[in-house]
């Protein structure tokens, strides 16, 4: 039976099989390590994970999301408007309340 040509055949073609559903598994695999990888790049979430590791206390995260916000954009709002005019100055900063605790708003409630 082992000199018969349809059972080297047919053991070829079992094996082929056998690799393709392997290799349908390692891809899905490297798909989802990839996948975790590229989220776990996100500044979003190093951030929110920096914090959640630097303060377990909730108040204190909230604390620190709202710093860190507010001169974020504090910063950028510096940086588009100037701060050689004291009226952009001032509307800048005005924005900058508005915009940060529309936005703190929304991100500290997911905490």
């Amino acid at each position: 039976m082992k000199n018969n040509p349809n059972f080297y055949h047919e053991d070829i073609l079992q094996r082929i099989e056998d690799l393709k559903v392997l290799k349908a598994q390692q891809e899905a695999t490297i798909s989802m390590q990839y996948s975790e990888l590229i989220g776990s790049l996100n500044p979003g979430t190093i951030i929110k994970d920096s914090i959640m590791h630097f303060a377990t206390d909730k108040g204190t995260q909230k604390d620190l999301v709202q710093m860190v916000a507010k001169s974020g954009t504090n910063y950028i709002i510096e940086k588009f408007l100037g701060s050689n005019n004291s009226i952009k100055r001032f509307l800048g900063s005005m924005l900058a309340e508005k915009v940060s605790n529309t936005f703190l708003g929304s991100i500290i409630s997911k905490l």
